[in-house]
C-alpha cells in the first residue's frame, strides 16, 4: 500500500465524478501521481475562488487538501454605496464602498475596501455620521479632571481611575482626545487583574483561572521529588504577582538551611539555598573562626562549616599549664564564665519553613528581646508566634503546618465528590472535609461514623473510597 497512499476523499460541500462513488474499491486507494478534480456545490467555491480544483496524489494524501469555502453575499451598508453591482464574492475577491457626504469610514476615510475571506468578510463596512463635538461618557470607577459634558474636535480630556482599576490603556490617569469619528480611545476604567499563569514542570497550581483579579491568592505544588523553588502561595497585586510565580525544583538540588556552628551568625539569610549557593559564616567578636568561612550547598548537603573559638580556650589550648598556673586559670575560667553572661546575646532568628519573621533581621539581638514570626497564607501556626532570645538561644520557635489542596484527579479515581460545594479547595490543617459518593456509588467503609469525612493533617489527606453498588 507503500505506493497507494490516496484513499477517497471526503469534500464538504464539494464532490468528485460519480463513478468514482459507484467503483470505489476500484479507483481506491490511488497511486501517487494520480490527479482528479471536484467540484463545489452552489454557493461554494475554491480556496483560489473557482468552482472546480484539482488535487494530486502524493506520498503523503491528497494535495492541495479539497475544500469548498462559502461565498460572501453583498453586505448591508446604511449611508453609503458600493462599487459594481455583483451580488455574491468568491474567497480573495475584493468590494470597495464609499461613504455619504459627512459620514466616515472606521478608519475615519470617505472610502474603504473589504475582502471576502473563507470565514466571510474581512470587516463589516460601515458608515458613521462624523462629529462635530464628543460627548464626555459616563466614567464608573474613575473621575475627569474637568465638569464639561461635552468636548470640541481636537480637544482633550484628563481622566483618573480609582485605586484598583486601569485606564484603556493599563494606567492610573490618561487622556482622551475629540476626533472626527469619536474619542481616540474612549475612556474606561476596568478591574486591575494579573496575567494569566503558564505551566509548571513537574508541578501545578490552583486556581487555573484565564483572568486573575487583584487579591487572587494561587496556591503552586510540586510532584513527587521536587520541591517548590520559592514561596508556594503568590497573590495578585494592582502591580502584578508577588512574589514572583515559583518553579518546581529537583530536590537533590536544594539544601536544608545551613549549619550554624555555636557563636557564629550567616550575613545573609535566604529562604532556599540551591546548588552552588555559597553563605558567609562570621563568628561573635569574642570568639575566632577555625575552618573556611565559606560554605557551599552541593548535590543537597553543605560543605563542613567552620568553628567558633573563644580567645580564652585558644590560650589554654596553646599554653602550658604547670602546677603554679593552675590559679591563674580558674582566676581566669571565673572572668571568663562571668564575660560569657554579658556577653550572652543570640544570633539571626533561626528561618522556619514556610514561615518568615515580621520587621527587619538583624544580626544580632540583646539577652530578653524578641522577634515575632508570621506563616504564610493558609499555613497553620503550631506553637508560640513569639520568640526570645534566652542566654544566647531562642526558646522554641513555631511550626508552620501545610494545608492540603484537592486533587480532582484523586477525588474522581475515588469516585467522590465534595459534599459542601465552595470555590476554593485549600484546607488548613485539622480541617474537617466532607465528601460524599457519587452517583451509583457507595462508600467502601459503612461500619465507621462518618465514612466520609477526613481530617487535613499537616498537608497530607486520606481520602475515602467509594465503590459501585
Amino acid at each position: 500500500f507503500a505506493d497507494k497512499p490516496c484513499d477517497l476523499p471526503h469534500i464538504e460541500n464539494g464532490k468528485i465524478a460519480q463513478y468514482y462513488y459507484n467503483f470505489k474499491s476500484y479507483y481506491f486507494p490511488m497511486h501517487k501521481g494520480k490527479k482528479i478534480s471536484y467540484s463545489c456545490t452552489v454557493g461554494y467555491t475554491t480556496e483560489t475562488g473557482t468552482q472546480e480544483g484539482r488535487i494530486t496524489c502524493t506520498a503523503t494524501g491528497w494535495s492541495p487538501v479539497p475544500q469548498c469555502y462559502k461565498k460572501c453575499n453583498k453586505p448591508l451598508l446604511e449611508n453609503g454605496s458600493f462599487y459594481g453591482t455583483e451580488m455574491y464574492f468568491k474567497i480573495h475577491e475584493k468590494l470597495q464602498y464609499k461613504c455619504n457626504s459627512g459620514y466616515h469610514t472606521p478608519s475615519g476615510g470617505t472610502d474603504d475596501t473589504v475582502q471576502c475571506q473563507p470565514e466571510g468578510w474581512s470587516s463589516q463596512p460601515s458608515c458613521t455620521k462624523k462629529f462635530e463635538s464628543c460627548q464626555i461618557p459616563n466614567l464608573h470607577h474613575g473621575s475627569y479632571s474637568t465638569a464639561q459634558q461635552e468636548l470640541r474636535l481636537n480637544e482633550t480630556v484628563l481622566y483618573r481611575c480609582d485605586e484598583g482599576y486601569r485606564t484603556a490603556q493599563g494606567n492610573t490617569t490618561e487622556e482622551a482626545v475629540c476626533l472626527t469619528h469619536g474619542w481616540s480611545l474612549t475612556p474606561n476604567c476596568t478591574k486591575i487583574t494579573c496575567s494569566s499563569l503558564s505551566a509548571v514542570a513537574h508541578g501545578s497550581f490552583y486556581p487555573v483561572k484565564k483572568i486573575y483579579e487583584e487579591g487572587d491568592v494561587v496556591h503552586f505544588f510540586c510532584e513527587e521529588n521536587y520541591s517548590v523553588s520559592d514561596f508556594d502561595l503568590i497573590q495578585c497585586y494592582d502591580f502584578g504577582w508577588y512574589p514572583d510565580p515559583p518553579v518546581c525544583e529537583d530536590i537533590k538540588n536544594k539544601c536544608p538551611p545551613p549549619p550554624l556552628p555555636p557563636y557564629a551568625h550567616i550575613i545573609t539569610v535566604r529562604r532556599t539555598y540551591r546548588n552552588g549557593d555559597k553563605v558567609h559564616v562570621q563568628c561573635q567578636s569574642t570568639f575566632e573562626i577555625r575552618g573556611s568561612e565559606e560554605i557551599q550547598c552541593e548535590k543537597g548537603k553543605w560543605t563542613s562549616p567552620p568553628v567558633c573559638i573563644g580567645t580564652m580556650d585558644k590560650w589554654e589550648s596553646e599554653a602550658p599549664s604547670p602546677p603554679e598556673a593552675d590559679a591563674a586559670i580558674r582566676a581566669s575560667k571565673t572572668y571568663r564564665n562571668e564575660d560569657m553572661k554579658m556577653q550572652k546575646d543570640c544570633t539571626s532568628p533561626p528561618v522556619i519553613k514556610n514561615g518568615v519573621v515580621l520587621g527587619p533581621v538583624l544580626k544580632s539581638y540583646q539577652n530578653g528581646s524578641s522577634v515575632e514570626y508570621s506563616c504564610q497564607h493558609y499555613h497553620f501556626m503550631d506553637g508560640p508566634s513569639t520568640v526570645y532570645c534566652k542566654e544566647g538561644n531562642w526558646t522554641e520557635q513555631p511550626t508552620c503546618l501545610e494545608p492540603c489542596t484537592l486533587n480532582v484527579t484523586d477525588m474522581n479515581s475515588n469516585n467522590i465528590d465534595l459534599k459542601w460545594r465552595q470555590e476554593v479547595l485549600i484546607f488548613l490543617h485539622g480541617d474537617l472535609i466532607e465528601f460524599e459518593c457519587k452517583q451509583g456509588y457507595n462508600f467502601l467503609q459503612t461500619t465507621t461514623p462518618s465514612p466520609g469525612r477526613t481530617q487535613c493533617n499537616q498537608g497530607r489527606l486520606k481520602y475515602p473510597k467509594c465503590i459501585k453498588k
